[in-house]
C-alpha cells in the first residue's frame, strides 16, 4: 500500500470526520453539481476550522448548527471530542 500525502503532521493538528447522514444524503445527491460542490466545500472548510479552533482545548460538548449555503438550509452537528462534523439535515426551498 503506498500513501500519498505530507510526511510529517503538525503538531496539535488533527483530522475531523465529516459525514453526511443517511437520510440526508439523496437529497444532497438530487442537488445540482454547482449546488452540491457549495454545500460539500462548507462542510469540509466547518471541519478544517473546527480542528484548528479544538485542538488541544478541553473537552467541549457537541453542539448544532444552522446555516444557508447556496440557497440551501444545513443543520450540521459538530462533535468536538470525538472529531466529528456530521450533516443531519438538508431544506432546499421548492422553486414557485
Amino acid at each position: 500500500m503506498t500513501l500519498a500525502g505530507p510526511s510529517h503532521v503538525s503538531p496539535g493538528l488533527q483530522a475531523f470526520t465529516v459525514l453526511i447522514a443517511r437520510g440526508v444524503q439523496s437529497t444532497v445527491d438530487g442537488l445540482s453539481a454547482e449546488v452540491r460542490q457549495a454545500v460539500l466545500a462548507e462542510l469540509f472548510r466547518m471541519g478544517a476550522r473546527a480542528s484548528e479552533e479544538h485542538s488541544g482545548h478541553t473537552p467541549c460538548p457537541p453542539y448544532t448548527l444552522r446555516l444557508d449555503v447556496a440557497d440551501c438550509r444545513m443543520h450540521v452537528e459538530l462533535d468536538p471530542t470525538r472529531t466529528r462534523l456530521s450533516l443531519t439535515g438538508l431544506t432546499r426551498p421548492r422553486p414557485h
